[in-house]
Order: C-alpha cells, then sequence, then structure tokens
C-alpha cells in the first residue's frame, strides 16, 4: 500500500491561481506514483463537498463564501474533524501556505501525531513569514512558534523562503528545499503547424502573441504589465496581449483598458480550461508581479518553450536567466518590461530564449522528479514516527 497523504489547502481549482495549479497536479503525480491522496479545501458554492479527481479524493469543507472569520473557523473545525476520522488512514499531512492548513496541521499534529509538512508559498511582505510576523490578530507570532516546535518539516520552494525559514529559527535540517514543479507533457512546444492551428480555434488574432496566466490580484502586478503595454503597442500595434485567470482585480483591470484604449489589443479571457492551449498559441510570456514564491504560471511557459520577461522577485531569478531564457526586470518599471517585451518578440533571441527555456525547465523543475523527492521525505518522516513509536512501546 503506498503512502497515504493528506493535503490541506485553503484554495483549490477550479479557482484559479499557481497554488490551486501546483495543489492539484501534484497530487494527480504522487496518485499515479502509488500514493493516496485526499484534498481538504475550502467549499463554495455551486461545487460538490466531495469528489474525485483523476484518482485525488477532495473534500471541500466549511463555509468558504462566508465572511473571512466564519471561513476559516468553520474550515478548522471540520477540518479537524475530519483528521480526527481518519486518524489511522493517515501517514503524512501537507499543509500549504501558513494560514489556515497549516494551522489545522498544527493542531493535528499535536493531537493525532501524524508527522506534518509545511509548505510556505510566497515571500517578502507579502509572504507566509513576514505576513505572520506582523499580523498578532491572526495569532501570528503563536502559529510560528507552533510551526516551529511542532512540524516536522518545511518545504522551501525557492532561496528566499529558506532564509525567511531559517531567520524564524527553523533548523536547516528540517528545510527541504524542493522547487514547485510542471507537467513536461502537458506543457511542451508546439509546432509552427501547431501553434497556427490552435490560433485558430482558439480565435486569436495575426501578429505577436504575448500571454500571463495567473490570479488577477495585486500581487501580481498586471496594472503595471498594462502599462508596459501601452508602451510596447506604439512601436507593435499588431501585438496582442492576452489575460489569462479571474481574480479580484479583474474589474479594476477592464476599466484601465478602456480608460488607455487598449480594447483591440488586450483580451482579458476570465479562468480557461485549457491553459496549454494558449500558451502553447502564444509567442512570448509575461509575468509582472510584486512578489513571488517560485511560479507556477513561468515554469508552464517556459517549459511550452516560450521566451519569458519576468521580475526580479522572490525565487524568479532562480528560475529565469536574464539574457539565457528571456529577460529579468525590475518589478513595478513599465518602460523595463515593455523593452523586455520587444527583446523577446525579436526572432532570433526570442527562439533561442524559448528553447534553453524549456531545457531549463526539464532539466530542473519535473513534476515527476518533485513527487519522488516528496515522496522521499514523507516516506522518511513515516519511518521516524514508527521508529519512534516502537521505541515507545505504541505500536
Amino acid at each position: 500500500m503506498g503512502l497515504r497523504i493528506a493535503m490541506l489547502t485553503a484554495v483549490f481549482p477550479p479557482s484559479v491561481g499557481g497554488i490551486q495549479t501546483h495543489t492539484l497536479r501534484l497530487s494527480q503525480r504522487l496518485v499515479a506514483q502509488g500514493a493516496q491522496v485526499v484534498v481538504l479545501t475550502r467549499h463554495h458554492r455551486g461545487l460538490p463537498r466531495r469528489e474525485f479527481v483523476e484518482g485525488v479524493e477532495v473534500l471541500r469543507l466549511g463555509q468558504g463564501d462566508a465572511r473571512r472569520e466564519v471561513a476559516t473557523a468553520t474550515y478548522l473545525a471540520e477540518s479537524l474533524k475530519e483528521l480526527v476520522a481518519r486518524r489511522h488512514a493517515l501517514d503524512v499531512m501537507h499543509a500549504h501556505q501558513m494560514l489556515s492548513p497549516t494551522t489545522t496541521g498544527l493542531l493535528a499534529r499535536k493531537a493525532l501525531g501524524i508527522p506534518l509538512v509545511i509548505n510556505p508559498h510566497a515571500c517578502g511582505p507579502e509572504g507566509d513569514v513576514q505576513y505572520l510576523r506582523r499580523a498578532p490578530w491572526l495569532a501570528g507570532g503563536w502559529r510560528l512558534e507552533a510551526a516551529r516546535r511542532w512540524a516536522d518539516a518545511f518545504v522551501s520552494i525557492s532561496e528566499p523562503i529558506r532564509q525567511e525559514l531559517r531567520d524564524s529559527g527553523i533548523e536547516e535540517d528540517r528545510i527541504w528545499r524542493i522547487a514547485n514543479g510542471v507537467d513536461l507533457e502537458a506543457f511542451r512546444p508546439a509546432s509552427p503547424g501547431e501553434r497556427h492551428a490552435l490560433r485558430a480555434r482558439l480565435g486569436l488574432p495575426p501578429g505577436p502573441i504575448v500571454t500571463y496566466s495567473g490570479r488577477l490580484a495585486p500581487e501580481k502586478g498586471v496594472d503595471v504589465l498594462l502599462e508596459a503595454w501601452a508602451l510596447l503597442v506604439r512601436s507593435r500595434p499588431k501585438a496582442t496581449l492576452v489575460l489569462l485567470g479571474n481574480g479580484p482585480e479583474e474589474a479594476a483591470l477592464r476599466r484601465r483598458v478602456a480608460e488607455r484604449g487598449l480594447g483591440t489589443s488586450v483580451r482579458l479571457m476570465g479562468a480557461v480550461a485549457d491553459v496549454p492551449a494558449w500558451l502553447r498559441a502564444s509567442d512570448v510570456f509575461a509575468l509582472a508581479s510584486r512578489t513571488e514564491g517560485l511560479p507556477v504560471a513561468l515554469l508552464e511557459g517556459m517549459a511550452c518553450g516560450l521566451p519569458s520577461v519576468a521580475t526580479r522577485v522572490g525565487g524568479t531569478p532562480e528560475v529565469l536567466e536574464d539574457g539565457v531564457h528571456g529577460r529579468l526586470v525590475p518589478s513595478e518599471a513599465p518602460p523595463a518590461l515593455a523593452q523586455g517585451l520587444l527583446d523577446a518578440l525579436e526572432p532570433g533571441p526570442g527562439a533561442a530564449w524559448g528553447a534553453t527555456a524549456r531545457e531549463r525547465v526539464a532539466a530542473r523543475f519535473s513534476l515527476e522528479a518533485i513527487a519522488h523527492r516528496l515522496l522521499q521525505l514523507y516516506g522518511g518522516l513515516v519511518q521516524e514516527r514508527t521508529f519512534a513509536r516502537s521505541s515507545a512501546g505504541t505500536v
């Protein structure tokens, strides 16, 4: 029997975002490698309370559409109840982000003894650790201290996150450097013929296509991307910017597109079912984030062989090397972003950067390899627990 894993996450598809995508695809890959996975996430109206997604059991708990305090409290209560009920059928818990999923995991770890892995997904002022440090109303100090004392291991997806964990007093040997991964079969380069057919199917116009995929949220800097686009179309009037995803900034971004007169060159597509098809139909991937952990969307764009232009934040420089896979530019700098996109649209550099981008992701960020590494981590924790219980005479 394979390892039995509980994934704890506040966000999960059909909600759009890097954490959502990563958690689903990772869970599917773990199942493919022999594990049993149950995802405990928040319930939202219109979604089933329980379903199976390609072998992954998904439980949606609590009242996710209620005000924040109620949504958090009901998720905590129902997820803890579920973990207690399954305590003899779980080997390890993996909590994504250091808010309610980690709180659930910490309480279950203390009460039930099930090993807990904590996986922060962002760094900097809006990242997990720094947010908790300045959030006494969320018992942030207690959460950090409880994590330091009770968690069995931490997954660091980037060097800045590892450093923040170390600065919080977490020992180096409890931090595993395991990056986010990408499905190299789904996200792959398109031949010229495939790209042409995809563009026709998706209704894309002729001319260069630059695509962003992710949440439409302040931290993603899509407003900055639009300002850069207003500069770019002066010299590339036939170019089109495609924005995939939804989020709290969608209405404001639509207004900005209209105010800047960009309606003919910017398409906000909302959440789409087939992200790989849109990326494979594109010429360049763009990411203007203000903060990042290690962006899954960037990995996906690069895996599709797209030259990529991204801001130098969080773990992004660990993925994309300037002048090798695309362009790294400062955040909050529309002129630099516009120039980076223009560079990537040049046929010579763009083709070379796209090819090396695919090679980079295939060599270092395969979802298959990431899942295998996590299974090694989980297995070690289970062995430690079994040994401890045996030594204490409880097995």
